[in-house]
This record gives structure tokens, sequence and C-alpha cells, in this order.
């Protein structure tokens, strides 16, 4: 699970994690906002009417879904079980609501924050977009401020001054918890009889 305060520079780093992890699989989320530059429905996201949004809290489809400012985010199950089920690696986007939802639900997942080098840089990121007026601006930017005091809920903390060294810290997190003993997979049928028996043991 992969969050970040609006204007870290979270899509960008997932369109490169994309390119040099292409075994990773992303959970493609819904929301009722309209496609920024470049997003494609489908791939950045699955771009919906409210009144379909709706529907789909009411039948119980999503994992977790929040509302941030004056749009509507969601996850929705089957898109996450549908990857599990084949045993993929699967990265989820969400905000820090959508974060706590499934730490609350007890959900197994490794969460990563990832920051801004500063709130003046942020603010400078989120103003070069050119897509939203200057009062959005400031409430993405106290947003921001306040997702950063709930830290607490992740696991592992990344800054991203550079791209491509943030990207590499993401990718190093991914494997190494990919080594951990619980989630060890045997690459040949004897190890994983020799592992199974001494665990049994």
């Amino acid at each position: 699970v992969l969050s970040a305060p609006s204007g870290t520079g979270k899509t960008t780093i997932c369109r490169m994690l994309k390119k040099k992890l292409p075994s990773l699989k992303f959970s493609v989320s819904h929301t009722t906002r309209k496609p920024r530059n470049e997003e494609k429905d489908g791939v950045d996201y699955y771009f919906i009417p409210l009144n379909d949004f709706e529907e789909k809290i009411e039948c119980g489809d999503f994992l977790e879904w929040a509302r941030v400012f004056e749009h509507f985010y969601g996850t929705a199950f089957e898109s996450v079980d549908r990857l599990q089920r084949k045993g993929e690696d699967i990265l989820i986007e969400l905000d820090v609501q959508g974060a706590k939802s499934l730490r609350d639900l007890n959900y197994k997942a490794i969460f990563i924050f990832m920051l801004p080098p500063s709130l003046k840089d942020l603010k400078k990121r989120l103003k070069k977009r050119g897509t939203e007026s200057e009062d959005i601006i400031r409430g993405r930017l106290e947003a921001g401020k306040k997702e950063i005091q709930q830290l607490n809920l992740y696991d592992y903390i990344l800054t991203n001054i550079d791209t491509e060294e943030t990207t590499e810290n993401l990718i190093s997190i991914i494997r190494a918890e990919k080594s951990r003993k619980e989630r060890y997979k045997p690459p040949s049928s004897d190890l994983k009889a020799l592992i199974s028996n001494k665990e049994n043991n």
C-alpha cells in the first residue's frame, strides 16, 4: 500500500515502477473525478459518475473508499482479489483514509508513505500541475500536513527528492519484503518439501 500527500509525485513514481518492475501488478481504483492530462480510463483509474460510485458503495463492492476533497475514491474487492488468487504481488495506491481503513480491517499488507522534500516544495509541485485553483491548492496543503502526521500507520517512509532514487528505494522495500521467511517461495519441490517438513517438526 503506497500513500503520499497530493503533489508528492506518487503517480510519476508508480509509472516508473511499472517499467522497472513489470511483474508487480497495480490495483486500479475507481474515482468520480475527471481524468488529468495523459490519464487513461482503466489504466490510471476507472473514472465513473457519482451515482455509479454510490451504487457500488451500496452493493459493498469496495474494500475501502473515501471522499477526498470534492471527489470519491475506492478500491474494488474484485480488482484486488482477482490478482491475489493468482498469487501476484499487488501495489495499491491509497490516501491516508484508505490506509487507515485497511489497518482497521487488519488487512495484511506492507504500508509505505512517501513524503515531499519539504512543504515549500510540495506547494511548488501543486502549482506546477496547473490543474487547480489557489483555494484547492491551499486545501491540499492543509490536508497534506494532516496526512504527514499519520505516519504511525505506515511501516516504511520514503522522501521523494529524486524520482529515480525513490523508485529504486521502493523496489528495494518490495524485494526485501518478498524475502521474509513467511513469504519465501522455494524454487523447487525438493526444497519445498524439506522446508515444509522442518516447519512441521
